[in-house]
């Protein structure tokens, strides 16, 4: 199966671009701005973004680690997918709204990311 032969090259790329929100966890303003296209909130709600970029990208780390690990990449696969699937859903709930613009592009990346993922998940059944 392609996928499987190319597992470690999947699980890098993918974690780098799941790895991104970590601007957005540095440079709240800017991060917001060029990851999402929209201004980064205040108070809580900054807060909570902040944390989204720190969990988010965590999850990236750890895809990139799966990499060498074989023994983990089926469960943080499944988690990072699910989280993705998640992510893809609620954007796609607002996407007629001006706030989703800027975000309409990682719904194209992470659904490949979701398939890829779930095929290879598949795979292991």
């Amino acid at each position: 199966m392609i996928i499987a032969d190319h597992i470690r090259a999947v699980l890098l790329i993918s974690g780098a671009f799941t790895l991104l929100p970590i601007v957005v966890l540095l440079f709240p303003a800017r991060g917001s701005r060029l990851l999402l296209g929209v201004d980064a909130p205040d108070g809580a709600g900054g807060l909570l973004t902040r944390h989204w970029g720190m969990l988010a990208s965590s999850l990236g780390a750890l895809l990139i680690y799966a990499a060498w690990h074989p023994e983990l990449r089926a469960p943080l696969m499944l988690v990072a997918g699910i989280e993705k699937a998640g992510l893809i859903g609620l954007i796609v709930a607002d996407w007629g709204k001006s706030h989703t613009a800027g975000m309409r592009p990682v719904v194209v990346v992470d659904l490949l990311i979701v398939v890829v993922y779930a095929i290879y998940l598949l795979h292991l059944l």
